[in-house]
């Protein structure tokens, strides 16, 4: 299991929203968004290469 760290998220996005964007990489175990204070979230997926993946392709984006 590896976990990825994501910032500067609109306050209005859902836990939904991000299982979709990081879906398309592999098998997801676990989507937290923060609430207070809002604008981060942990993805975490089954396979170390998928959050590998997952973080070259959107860093930055």
């Amino acid at each position: 299991m590896s976990r990825v760290y994501v910032g500067n998220l609109d306050p209005r996005v859902s836990e939904r929203e991000l299982e979709d964007e990081f879906r398309a990489f592999g098998v997801l175990r676990n989507v937290w968004v923060a609430r207070k204070p809002p604008g981060y979230a942990f993805v975490e997926f089954d396979d170390r290469r998928d959050a590998l993946d997952a973080i070259r392709e959107l860093d930055g984006k």
